[in-house]
C-alpha cells in the first residue's frame, strides 16, 4: 500500500502542477461559467412565465443542476484523457517507465497508484464544477442531500473516464494517440448501452439497459443510491484498471 500511495502522490503532483492542468481547468471554468449563467437565466425566465400563467414552480435541481451536469460530463469526456495521457505514455517516451518496471513494485501497485493519481487530479477538476451549484445556495434553496448524491454519481463516471484513460495511456508512447483512444473509450462506454435500444431480443435489451451509463445516472439524479449502479461502476473501473495492469505486466516480459 505504501508503494501505491508513493506512486499516486508523485504522479498527482506532476499532473496538477503542469501547465496543461491549469489550461484545462481555466478552459473548463470558462465553459461552465457561461453555460451555468445561461441556465440560471433560463430558469428564472421560465419561473416567471410559470407564475404568470398560474403553473407549478419548476425545480432548480431538475433544470439548472441537471443541465450543468450534462455539460460537465461532456467536458470530462474530452479533458480526462488529456490529463491521464501522461501517466504511462509519457514515462514510456522518457524511458523512466523501464526504471519503474525494474523497481521492486509489482504491476498491480503501479496500476493502482497511477489510477489514484489520475482520479485525484480529475476529482480536483470536478470540485471546481461543484462551486457553481454550491454558490447558488446564496440566492436559492435546494436539497443538499440530492446534490451530493448527484455529484457522487458524476464522481463515479469521472472514475470510469480516468480508468479508461489510464488504460489508453498504457497502450502507446504517443500522448496524442492516448488522448484519442481515451475519448473513443469514453464515447463507447456511453453508446454501448444504446446498442440494445429497441431490440426485439429481450435478454440483449436487458443487458444493454444495465450497461447504459445514462440508466444508472438517472438513479443518482433522483437522489437514490442503488447497489446495482455501484456494482456496475465498480466493475467498469476494475475492468479498465485490470487491463492496464495486464499491459504493465506484459511489458516486464518483453
Amino acid at each position: 500500500m505504501h508503494a501505491v500511495l508513493l506512486i499516486a502522490r508523485r504522479d498527482f503532483k506532476q499532473i496538477v502542477t503542469s501547465p496543461l492542468f491549469f489550461f484545462i481547468a481555466a478552459l473548463s471554468s470558462v465553459v461552465w461559467s457561461l453555460m451555468y449563467i445561461s441556465f440560471l437565466r433560463s430558469f428564472a425566465a421560465q419561473g416567471f412565465m410559470s407564475q404568470m400563467q398560474g403553473g407549478g414552480h419548476q425545480s432548480l435541481m431538475s433544470t439548472v443542476f441537471v443541465q450543468h451536469i450534462s455539460v460537465i460530463n461532456l467536458v470530462l469526456i474530452f479533458t480526462v484523457p488529456a490529463l491521464t495521457m501522461r501517466l504511462i505514455s509519457e514515462e514510456k517516451k522518457t524511458r523512466s517507465y523501464d526504471l519503474l518496471l525494474t523497481s521492486p513494485i509489482n504491476s498491480t501497485e503501479i496500476a493502482l497508484g497511477k489510477f489514484l493519481a489520475g482520479l485525484g487530479a480529475t476529482t480536483l477538476l470536478l470540485g471546481i464544477s461543484f462551486l457553481y451549484p454550491a454558490g447558488t445556495a446564496l440566492i436559492a434553496k435546494f436539497n443538499w442531500a440530492n446534490l451530493f448524491v448527484l455529484y457522487f454519481g458524476v464522481f463515479l463516471i469521472t472514475a470510469v473516464y480516468t480508468a479508461s484513460g489510464l488504460f489508453a495511456s498504457s497502450l502507446t508512447e504517443s500522448a496524442m494517440l492516448a488522448v484519442f483512444m481515451g475519448v473513443v473509450f469514453n464515447l463507447m462506454i456511453w453508446f454501448l448501452g444504446q446498442s440494445g435500444a429497441g431490440s426485439d431480443i429481450k435478454w440483449w435489451s436487458d443487458v444493454a439497459e444495465y450497461m447504459s451509463v445514462g440508466t444508472h445516472l438517472v438513479g443518482f439524479l433522483k437522489g437514490a443510491l442503488r447497489i446495482s449502479s455501484l456494482v456496475f461502476f465498480a466493475s467498469v473501473i476494475g475492468f479498465f484498471v485490470f487491463l492496464c495492469q495486464r499491459v504493465i505486466e506484459s511489458s516486464r516480459w518483453r
